[in-house]
């Protein structure tokens, strides 16, 4: 018999579990600029289901700068202690149900995981900003991955690694974005949107997500739908 021991659920960070009010893309400025030395707005980015990967790629591309794989790690450095300060300042703000969301989740004994495009240490400071760090001990980061698809990929391997099971009826992704339905869809791992952020309901249901609601507020409903989210 099926038991929410069985049950994995991966959360989306920015816009799904909580909003830094744009910290995440100041910090990113803020770091860039003290390891180049140059100045930039990103003003042609969008971080918006972006991954800090790709970010970095976009940027290279427009200064038309080689990818050097060894400078990655010490900018990334930067930019967490850029964050680290930030948040200090001005500490995001949760996503309102998300956190009850989790917390019922996890006293259901359900394992809980994060596919986001930060890298680890940003994922973690900014969870701990809204006291949500602890609940998440596993996940796939923007550290390695460019791509979300590869980042749910090694969530599961990290949950695999922790000793839970990943089975094709006890998984799920919630997210606020057609790009976090896109990762679900390349994986075969059913997405359950949230409109928290700047796309409807009906925006993530027309990108393939198998359900999406405007807000956490019917907990019991969502229950039902991570129990079955195909259903």
């Amino acid at each position: 018999m099926k038991t929410w021991t069985d049950q994995l659920v991966f959360f989306d960070i920015d816009g799904t579990l909580l909003d830094t009010h744009g910290e995440g893309r100041e910090a990113f400025i803020c770091g860039l600029e003290q390891v180049t030395g140059t100045p930039d707005d990103l003003s042609y980015v969008s971080f918006a289901g972006n991954t800090d990967r790709k970010v970095l790629g976009e940027v290279l591309a427009r200064r038309r700068m080689p990818w050097e794989e060894a400078a990655v790690p010490p900018l990334f450095e930067c930019i967490a202690e850029a964050l680290r300060k930030r948040l200090a300042h001005r500490p995001g703000t949760p996503v309102r149900g998300a956190g009850a969301l989790v917390a019922r989740l996890r006293s259901l004994g359900a394992g809980l995981g994060l596919v986001t495009g930060n890298i680890r240490a940003c994922a973690y400071l900014k969870l701990a900003s809204v006291g949500l760090d602890g609940f998440f001990p596993f996940g796939g980061f923007g550290d390695a991955h460019a791509e979300r698809a590869d980042i749910l990929r090694e969530a599961l391997k990290a949950a695999e690694a922790t000793g839970w099971r990943v089975k094709a009826d006890g998984v799920c992704l919630i997210g606020d974005t057609p790009y976090d339905v896109a990762a679900g869809q390349a994986v075969g791992v059913p997405v359950l949107g949230v409109a928290s952020g700047r796309y409807t309901a009906f925006d993530l249901r027309k990108a393939g997500a198998a359900w999406a609601a405007e807000d956490f507020e019917q907990m019991e409903e969502w229950l039902r739908r991570i129990w079955k989210p195909n259903g």
